[in-house]
């Protein structure tokens, strides 16, 4: 027996068929319509309106999991597999060249942010399964990424996560710029 979903205002779907329709899943008139309107009212193309809403989707129902998998890529032991740069504010790129990078304004970090808003030890990325992962440290004024909170993250190339809501920094994987 095939259970079917009811969703307020649309047809109830088989389970069976929304899992086949979901990697071409198409958008009602209604979707499109909402898609349009916070499209022009953000001044963000469609795309990037939904690159967001799903990643704040993703934040929520499955913390943690990266939007885009990357193939695990082979390392030596305790050695980071890929190198990954960062920039605070816009500044000039540093390199995360170890398996436990420290940020915050205390003494001892690997990165020292000295602002009175950021703790003594904010946040650190470690690396696990050969991918960078982003982690506050219980910091007083958090963590976040697009206006959400962030505990724990796999790290993108291109991510901007704000420490203390305030102070911006951008991840890179790559060479020297």
């Amino acid at each position: 027996m095939v259970k079917t979903r009811k969703t307020p205002g649309r047809r109830p779907k088989t389970a069976a068929a929304s899992a086949k329709k979901a990697p071409g899943a198409e958008l009602t008139e209604g979707d499109r319509d909402l898609l349009r309107r916070l499209s022009e009212r953000t001044g963000l193309q469609a795309q990037e309106v939904l690159e967001r809403a799903l990643a704040g989707y993703a934040a929520t129902a499955a913390p943690g999991m990266p939007l885009h998998p990357e193939p695990a890529k082979s390392a030596r032991k305790g050695e980071p597999p890929q190198k990954l740069f960062l920039s605070v504010d816009g500044r000039p790129e540093v390199e995360v060249d170890k398996t436990e990078f420290v940020l915050g304004s205390g003494e001892g970090v690997d990165l020292r942010l000295d602002l009175p808003l950021i703790s003594p030890r904010h946040a650190r990325i470690l690396w696990k399964g050969g991918r960078p992962v982003f982690e506050d440290l219980r910091s007083a004024r958090g963590s976040y990424r697009l206006g959400q909170p962030v505990d724990v993250r796999m790290l993108e190339t291109g991510d901007e996560i704000d420490l203390g809501g305030f102070l911006p920094i951008r991840f890179r994987f790559g060479e020297q710029a």
